[in-house]
């Protein structure tokens, strides 16, 4: 690099010069090598002048003009102003000023609490100077003629100690590149040393000597490398945290030690005995200017510390992103808003945006912002004058509106803050298509609840209606109580789990081509100490977010086994059934697991089938459909449960390895009074049958349900007309019940089309038993037949293959 090969000759040059003889050599070589240093110094300018132009051409005239002054100056002139200190003045302005206008980016390198504390620094080595002067010349009095004839070594000095304080300040408190301003700082302080010995020590032959000159060309040399410094890399900022302690300790080290020069001076005068009357008025004058000084310091520094506590407090009270007001600040804007509105109350609702991290994912966190921005804008923008906005955070705002302040019902205000979510938005050219489900609290209606209760509650009411997908729900206590149940049955549930309070029930599957069951449904009930029966709508779906769902389903299957082992072993083909939930699907230890349990009960796998929804199997596409492959290559039968809620799409269920479908309680129920559900119905089982797969239907609550099925070629159906769900020792009784009620009207071609089988025992006694399974429903009898209904009646011409079914562990 051209600077530091530059640095390096010179510093040989001056070295060489130190070692030549006094005379016409060294005159000859101080004033080669001046030269030389200058004409780089003019070089390098040239090249910097496209930043910091100005700067540049300040420090080049200030160089210059010290350069002359050394080749024209006299050390030992007894004039008070000569042709040199006009140049050594001129070029000490100059670089001043040039300094002062540089700037790092955009904005300037030296604030002015910068340059006070390089005034102050000054303002000490002047005074120390001054005192230096006078001590070493004890025949001089400290009077004005005295001031006069050295005014030079205060004058230089200070302004030499200005300079190097503000390049010591750049360095410590900057983050730029070190090198550069490094090598121009030390200029300085060679230019400093140079001043100092040549004005201030006290022989003559000191002051003569080569040293002077030597300071002063290795002052030039440091300079000229400045000048040559590449341009692109020397003014950048440095990338990299400050160390704000290692800044702050020296620089308030090195104000304190100017601030303490002047008591300094006031101790070393009265400790050698000199009046006071001679150098009081200089210590008098220094002290106020740097007073003075410092208290301009210290009310820029209260300046900044007022800027950093109001801009704390913004950040502490406002959103970062959007700049409404946070959660914490909400708290307090809302309390305030309940008091001043009195009776009427005040209206709190939290709205989310739907789909929000489909921005993220697709644009980036950057645009998210940008919308998050927008969105708060326009709630805003649509909001009252007395209105309340802000962020709760993630993609969740607040709008809180006086209910005496509102035109409209708190309905249609909220549908009024939807439409201006909904409004068109333009994220890089692509119309992004937004909406909104609010969640409302009325205070109102909840007299001595304060702000984070309304907030909680408003925030029940977005998790209910999202739940139930209504877009807008209102608080109602009847949500917190049943989410206040569900948090203390998920609390207990660890320990019924332990205690075996879990039990499995079974629901049984005829074959309507024999009559006969072959498949049982594995049901889970809690059967709490307390409370008796649980549904499992109770407890299951929080078990599944709170991870628990493995443990559950590792305990459905091992009991679900030992029955159907029990009653293979008693010499019933019977197969059993078990749900599967999303997350037992992306489980990796689920085909290990139910290996493991065949192989301990000595169950062949075909006496197992596994239920999956549409739904839970395309959450995670190619981790389902793997676990799914795997448990039919270990032999399992898979079905697709409530077949026809879900995404009801060939191409998902051409990816799925499946061998059976059930069609949802939903349409087999109503297929008495709507022609449409028969159709569904009809035509899901004659895709099935194209597919070469069985097919199973829920929900069979009467014998004229039960007769369509058979005429439309249903191989297997499961309701409550046929059996409810019971424990693992009744299970055998029923099966013969069932059998014994329904094998002779198999052979008939009508079934009863109204009643129930006689005996059969109701095990939805307690009021807390109802059933996540699509055939837990209210037992109906008596439907009505609609002619449309009756028309798909006719005789039972096929012999179909028993299929087995199963249906709970988690809610449907």
């Amino acid at each position: 690099m051209r600077w530091s090969w530059f640095l390096l000759l010179g510093l040989s040059g001056t070295g060489l010069y130190l070692l030549l003889p006094a005379g016409l050599p060294r005159s000859i070589a101080n004033g080669v090598l001046m030269a030389v240093a200058l004409a780089f110094v003019v070089f390098g300018a040239r090249m910097n002048r496209s930043v910091n132009g100005v700067s540049w051409t300040l420090w080049v005239v200030g160089l210059l003009a010290w350069g002359l002054g050394n080749l024209v100056g006299d050390p030992n002139h007894t004039m008070m102003m000569s042709w040199a200190d006009v140049l050594w003045v001129g070029g000490h302005l100059a670089l001043i000023l040039g300094l002062l206008l540089f700037r790092l980016g955009n904005a300037r390198a030296f604030r002015v609490e910068d340059i006070l504390e390089g005034a102050i620094v000054a303002i000490g080595v002047a005074l120390a100077t001054w005192i230096v002067v006078i001590s070493a010349r004890v025949e001089t009095s400290l009077d004005m003629t005295s001031f006069i004839n050295h005014w030079q070594a205060i004058v230089y000095a200070g302004a030499d100690g200005f300079l190097v304080s503000l390049m010591v300040i750049l360095l410590l408190s900057k983050r730029a590149r070190k090198a550069p301003f490094a090598l121009a700082a030390c200029a300085f302080l060679f230019f400093f040393a140079g001043t100092w010995i040549s004005r201030v020590a006290v022989s003559v032959e000191v002051r003569d000597s080569a040293i002077v000159q030597a300071c002063l060309l290795t002052g030039f040399v440091l300079a000229g490398s400045v000048a040559l410094y590449p341009p692109s890399r020397a003014w950048k900022p440095r990338q990299g945290p400050k160390s704000h302690f290692v800044l702050d300790r020296t620089r308030l080290v090195g104000l304190g030690l100017a601030i303490l020069m002047a008591p300094t001076v006031m101790a070393v005068q009265l400790a050698r005995g000199l009046p006071a009357a001679e150098w009081g008025w200089v210590v008098l004058g220094s002290t106020m200017v740097i007073i003075a000084l410092a208290a301009a310091r210290i009310a820029c520094f209260l300046r900044v510390l007022c800027r950093q506590a109001a801009a704390l407090t913004r950040a502490a009270i406002s959103d970062p992103v959007t700049g409404l007001a946070n959660r914490t600040h909400l708290g307090e804007l809302l309390d305030r808003s309940i008091r001043s509105a009195g009776e009427a109350g005040i209206v709190v609702m939290v709205v989310d945006i739907d789909r929000f991290a489909h921005v993220n994912e697709t644009f980036g966190y950057a645009v998210g912002d940008r919308v998050l921005r927008e969105i708060g804008d326009r709630l805003v923008s649509a909001a009252v004058v007395d209105a309340v906005v802000g962020r709760l955070g993630g993609d969740q705002f607040v709008v809180s509106v006086p209910a005496d302040s509102m035109e409209l019902s708190p309905s249609r205000c909220a549908e009024h803050f939807q439409r201006a979510v909904n409004c068109t938005m333009f994220v890089t050219d692509i119309n992004v298509a937004l909406e909104a489900t609010v969640g409302m609290a009325l205070s109102a209606d909840q007299p001595g609840v304060d702000a984070q209760g309304l907030l909680q509650h408003a925030h029940v009411a977005l998790t209910s209606a999202k739940h139930e997908h209504t877009r807008l729900s209102v608080y109602a206590p009847s949500m917190d109580c049943d989410r206040h149940e569900q948090m203390r049955l998920l609390g207990e549930l660890k320990t019924a789990l332990s205690e075996r309070q879990l039990t499995v029930f079974f629901q049984p599957c005829l074959d309507l081509g024999s009559g006969s069951v072959t498949g049982v449904e594995a049901l889970i009930r809690w059967q709490h100490p307390r409370e008796g029966l649980i549904a499992p709508s109770s407890f299951l779906p929080d078990a599944e977010r709170t991870g628990m769902l493995p443990a559950i389903t590792a305990y459905v299957l091992e009991d679900a086994l030992a029955c159907c082992s029990a009653l293979r072993r008693n010499g019933s083909d019977i197969r059993v059934a078990i749900n599967l939930s999303v997350r037992n699907l992306i489980d990796p230890t689920l085909v290990g697991q139910v290996d493991r349990a065949l192989q301990r009960h000595d169950l062949p796998p075909a006496a197992v089938e596994f239920e999956v929804t549409e739904t839970s199997a395309m959450t995670d596409t190619r981790r389902s459909v793997d676990s799914l492959v795997a448990l039919r290559d270990l032999g399992v039968t898979i079905a697709i449960d409530d077949y026809g809620t879900g995404y009801s799409s060939l191409a998902y269920l051409r990816s799925l390895p499946v061998q059976t479908l059930k069609i949802d309680k939903s349409f087999v129920t109503a297929m008495n009074s709507q022609p449409i559900n028969a159709s569904i119905v009809r035509s899901t089982i004659d895709l099935a049958r194209s597919l070469g797969m069985s097919v199973v239907s829920e929900g069979v609550e009467d014998g004229d349900t039960l007769n369509r099925l058979r005429a439309l070629g249903c191989d297997g159906a499961q309701g409550f007309y046929i059996g409810r769900p019971v424990p693992a020792e009744e299970l055998a009784e029923s099966i013969a019940r069932i059998e014994r009620e329904l094998c002779v009207t198999v052979s008939q071609e009508l079934l009863p089309t109204t009643g129930t089988p006689t005996g059969r025992q109701d095990l939805a006694a307690t009021s807390r038993t109802t059933s996540n399974s699509s055939s837990d429903a209210p037992e109906a009898t008596g439907l009505a037949r609609s002619p449309e209904c009756a028309a798909l009646d006719g005789p039972a011409d096929h012999a179909w293959n028993a299929s087995s079914v199963s249906h709970c562990v988690t809610t449907k």
